[in-house]
């Protein structure tokens, strides 16, 4: 860092840190803060939120401040508000559209410090009014989380120039390829050696394609019928579960619920799998599947081929087609050296573009020019 520290306040909409938006908001609170910056993070109230886990940890040891508040009260948006004159923030950053209207509510007028909003979904902007309106003339720099964000962004009418393209990031450290997968096969009841072919993608959401996995489930034990398959993913699992049953492939197929050591599951699966449908911005189980070397079969939807550059980093198909999928995966356990090679290149291409470290570097870059530019002349 070569400028004067910054006071940086982030607004993230959950109460829990377990999913893509609410990590990737601590993951870059922690950088930043390691980088010498003063660092503060607001996260909404749940019935059961409790600052406990390992990304809690991860924020106390960087001494990022922790607050939470009730986002979507227009009492705690007044109050906010009178706050923020004596937070005195250089830069406010807010994650999502609920942490995006609390702190429109709470700024109505002139304000003094610089607002940073990251978009992390290619849906258009003109589905919500009010969140396009805010985004336009409110919101002086928005970071998309791939190109393919950014050009959704430009068709919805942000000016190009305030939309600098930052990959989601992921702790290096942690995501290492030489994690042993060996204790999570065992719990997962796999047998040794068996290929395995996995997706991480919660249940709460049907745009992960959980259907389309296991249509490609059924199609590449045609060919391997050795293979097993693993379905991760917080959220009720029944009807993928039903659907597995009503396949014939239900004996073969393990759903383990929510996983909380990622690292450890990605290091089993012989093969990586991304369903999604539509609405991604850019996957996080891609880009950590990536980081641990692991052979990568992604649906060509947003961003994803940003990272998996199909027959270099990984195998691209169409979304919706299963046959397609089966294929890619299909061809993938077949040849060994050459899903190796795909992983190593994968491996190789997230260490340079999406680490903590880089993501806080290109951030850091944003708010400073930022700062220059509504410095008094």
């Amino acid at each position: 860092m070569t400028e004067r520290p910054l006071a940086v306040v982030m607004i993230d909409s959950h109460a829990e840190i377990e999913r893509g938006g609410a990590i990737q908001c601590v993951r870059l609170a922690v950088a930043l803060a390691r980088r010498g910056h003063q660092v503060t993070c607001i996260f909404g109230r749940g019935g059961t939120a409790r600052n406990e886990g390992p990304y809690w940890e991860d924020l106390a040891e960087a001494g990022v401040r922790v607050e939470r508040r009730a986002l979507s009260s227009l009492a705690a948006m007044r109050r906010f508000g009178a706050e923020l004159a004596g937070l005195r923030p250089d830069i406010v950053h807010t994650h999502k559209n609920r942490a995006l209207y609390f702190l429109a509510g709470a700024v109505r007028g002139r304000r003094e410090f610089g607002w940073v909003a990251n978009r992390g979904t290619e849906y258009s902007l003109f589905r919500d009014p009010l969140a396009w309106a805010i985004h336009r003339f409110r919101v002086d720099r928005i970071i998309p989380v791939a190109d393919a964000v950014k050009e959704r962004l430009i068709r919805d009418r942000i000016p190009a120039e305030r939309l600098p393209t930052i990959y989601g990031s992921f702790d290096a450290d942690r995501f290492d390829p030489a994690t042993s997968g060996a204790g999570m096969r065992a719990a997962w009841r796999i047998p040794a050696g068996a290929p395995l072919v996995g997706m991480a993608a919660s249940f709460n959401s049907r745009k992960k394609g959980h259907h389309d996995f296991l249509k490609a489930a059924r199609g590449v034990l045609r060919n391997h019928e050795g293979a097993w398959f693993v379905l991760a993913g917080d959220g009720s699992p029944e009807f993928a579960k039903a659907f597995a049953d009503e396949l014939g492939i239900a004996d073969r197929v393990r759903f383990p619920g929510f996983v909380s050591d990622m690292p450890a599951a990605l290091a089993t699966m012989d093969v990586v799998v991304c369903a999604s449908l539509q609405g991604e911005g850019l996957t996080g189980t891609v880009r950590e599947a990536l980081a641990m070397a692991r052979p990568v079969v992604s649906t060509d939807v947003a961003g994803n081929r940003e990272l998996v550059r199909d027959g270099v980093t990984g195998l691209l198909t169409p979304a919706r087609d299963p046959p397609a999928l089966a294929s890619a995966i299909s061809q993938l356990l077949a040849s060994p050296a050459e899903a190796g090679r795909l992983a190593a290149a994968g491996r190789a291409l997230v260490l340079e573009t999406c680490t903590d470290e880089v993501r806080a570097s290109k951030v850091e870059q944003v708010y400073q020019e930022l700062l220059a530019e509504r410095a008094p002349a």
